[in-house]
């Protein structure tokens, strides 16, 4: 897209879509809550990986000599994937406190999921760290923190085919 304006203002609607459908159809509950929260964070993954795909082709561009009109920098859109990165796992967070609520009991789908999710915000926050404070280059750190939400939400969906069909 071509601002981060565009970016929050279609995020932002989105999620009033998603709030809107799940409150006509569930009610205003926790189940409500914890599925709007779970796909929220699918449209934020969907957005994160269309961006950075943007992103390389726009870098693929430049190193082939082929720069484009693109008035946004490099380092500043990968700064704005890594902010989105961070909605995303606060989404996951609030989608895994809202499960909890809903299921009420710890099994073992759930102990997946929070050993998961623990894992991506500590990936997320040591990389949060290493771009403020130890000159670590941002795009490693997207790179690395796509990768570690991609591994979230394939717990999250991934763990419930492998438990209902294989235990």
């Amino acid at each position: 897209m071509k601002s981060s304006k565009q970016v929050y203002a279609g995020l932002s609607f989105a999620l009033l879509i998603i709030v809107g459908l799940m409150t006509y159809s569930k009610g205003i509950s926790i189940l409500g809550l914890h599925v709007s929260a779970t796909s929220f964070s699918i449209v934020i993954l969907i957005v994160t990986f269309f961006e950075t795909t943007l992103l390389e082709r726009h870098i693929t561009k430049i190193k082939k000599g082929e720069i484009g009109s693109n008035d946004k920098s490099v380092e500043r859109e990968y700064n704005e994937i890594f902010v989105l990165i961070g909605f995303g796992l606060g989404g996951i967070i609030l989608s895994l406190i809202s499960g909890f609520m809903v299921l009420g009991e710890i099994d073992i789908e759930l102990i997946f999921k929070i050993i998961f999710t623990v894992f991506a915000l500590i990936i997320y926050m040591l990389t949060f760290l290493g771009v403020k404070y130890a000159n670590l280059k941002v795009r490693y750190a997207v790179r690395g923190t796509i990768l570690s939400f991609a591994m979230v939400l394939l717990a999250y969906f991934g763990n419930s085919i492998i438990l209902i069909n294989y235990l």
